[in-house]
């Protein structure tokens, strides 16, 4: 599963037209988007200023955690580029079991994935702000990784809001000509 936001949407929204908010919404997802479809991720709902994607559900999908990761780090590299707009994003990554089905009632139906694993994700979003990291993913989504696409570096001390239990949560390390632009 992986959580996106704007970061910062609110006072975006406070000093920008309300049509040109749209639009700057709209770039960024179409942008996004395809890269979520092309490593085998579905677009789940769409949160105001965020989205869910799901990789691994309805169907199974074997690499889902590489295929979420190699998503989020192409993600940060198209957002990073300005490519997608002068919005800033967090994504958060984890794996975990969901119930996958329509929620609802008798007039209207969404197909959702519902369950812990999903919150989790969303409360590791939301930690990119503690950390000042793009991307951010959970231990069992570390666990579950096949691919040499990233190292990882952990975040430790993080208290995941609403979680009784610490989740040990991880960056992808920047490499070094990343790292050396960015200061």
């Amino acid at each position: 599963l992986t959580f996106i936001d704007v970061r910062d949407f609110t006072g975006f929204a406070e000093e920008t037209p309300a049509n040109e908010v749209v639009g700057a919404i709209n770039r960024l997802f179409e942008r996004i988007v395809p890269v979520i479809h092309a490593h085998g991720g579905r677009v789940d709902k769409f949160v105001g200023d965020g989205l869910l994607a799901v990789f691994g559900a309805p169907r199974r999908q074997p690499d889902h955690a590489d295929e979420a990761l190699a998503a989020a780090l192409e993600i940060q590299d198209v957002v990073s580029s300005g490519d997608a707009g002068p919005l800033e994003i967090g994504l958060g990554l984890n794996s975990g079991t969901v119930v996958a089905g329509n929620i609802g009632g008798d007039r209207r139906f969404e197909f959702s994935v519902i369950g812990d694993a999903v919150n989790v994700a969303a409360r590791v979003e939301a930690a990119t702000r503690q950390t000042g990291d793009t991307v951010l993913l959970t231990d069992r989504t570390a666990a579950l990784l096949d691919g040499d696409q990233a190292e990882l570096e952990e975040r430790p001390g993080l208290e995941l809001k609403g979680k009784r239990d610490a989740v040990p949560v991880y960056a992808p390390k920047a490499p070094a000509a990343d790292a050396a632009r960015a200061h």
